[in-house]
C-alpha cells in the first residue's frame, strides 16, 4: 500500500534475538534462541514501545517458532511486553509456537500478565508449515 507507514528493526545475532516489524498499524514480532542480557534488555525497551502503538484495529503476531526457553532476564522482558497487551485494545492477538517448552514458559507468563484472553496461540501444523 502506496504510503503506510512501516518500520523494522533487528536485534541480536543467529544464536539469539528478535525482529520488530510495524506496518499499517500492526506489529509482527519474530524471536529466536536464547536471549543474552543485552537482548533481553533491548526487547524490553524496544517491543514494549512499539505495542503502544496497537489501535482497536491492529493485529499483534509473535512468532516465537524458533525462541528457546528464556532466563529470568528474557522472562521479564516478555512479561513487560504481555503487561502492555494486557492493558491495549488490539483486533487479534497471536503467538506462533513451535518448541513445547517454550509454549508452556509463554502460556504461564500471558496468564502471570492477565493477557492470556486477548492472545491466542496457533501452532505451526496449524499453519501448514
Amino acid at each position: 500500500m502506496l504510503g503506510a507507514q512501516r518500520s523494522s528493526a533487528n536485534v541480536g545475532t543467529q544464536l539469539g534475538g528478535f525482529r520488530v516489524l510495524n506496518a499499517d498499524g500492526n506489529l509482527s514480532v519474530t524471536a529466536w534462541g536464547y536471549w543474552p542480557g543485552e537482548v533481553s534488555r533491548a526487547f524490553a525497551v524496544k517491543v514494549p514501545a512499539a505495542a503502544q502503538m496497537l489501535a482497536p484495529s491492529s493485529i499483534f503476531v509473535l512468532d516465537s517458532r524458533e525462541l528457546k526457553p528464556q532466563g529470568v532476564e528474557g522472562q521479564e522482558a516478555l512479561r513487560l511486553l504481555f503487561r502492555v497487551l494486557a492493558q491495549l485494545p488490539f483486533a487479534k492477538g497471536t503467538i506462533l509456537r513451535g518448541n513445547a517448552m517454550t509454549g508452556m514458559q509463554l502460556s504461564r507468563l500471558l496468564r502471570e500478565c492477565g493477557a492470556d484472553g486477548c492472545i491466542e496461540f496457533a501452532d505451526t501444523q496449524s499453519l501448514g508449515t
